[in-house]
């Protein structure tokens, strides 16, 4: 029988408030491998060419690049991760840009924080 393999999480995130709650419920997922959090633009660019995660959580709001640009710059590359959008800024026309960029869900921190979490769960699932 063949396992399946952990998926990559890269948290991109400059609260680190939030990320502590991120870690704090991921860690419960079995098949997740969490990368080390960033908390600015340049430094996530830097990584997700480098480690090339599977599923990149990230805010819109970061210093450095935003997550906009980071989406942006990721289309450039020969490389399609999960891109699963967390972010304070619950504008339509931000949610259509990002969509369009290649984000494949968009969640308002407010009140769709457990929706993105359950997400990430249920990529990581065991069962087929």
């Amino acid at each position: 029988m063949m396992t399946k393999k952990d998926k990559s999480l890269l948290i991109v995130e400059d609260s680190a408030a939030i990320t502590e709650r991120l870690l704090t419920l991921f860690s419960e997922i079995k098949r997740l491998d969490i990368l080390l959090p960033v908390a600015d633009g340049l430094t996530a660019y830097s990584r997700i060419t480098k480690e090339l995660p599977e599923i990149i959580l990230l805010d819109i709001q970061l210093p450095g690049l935003t997550g906009v640009e980071i989406l942006e710059l990721i289309n450039e590359l020969n490389y399609s991760p999960h891109i699963i959008i967390l972010t304070n800024n619950n504008n339509e026309y931000l949610k259509d840009k990002c969509l369009a960029l290649g984000a494949n869900e968009y969640y308002d921190k407010s009140t769709q924080f457990e929706e993105a979490v359950n997400s990430i769960k249920k990529m990581c699932d065991e069962t087929d």
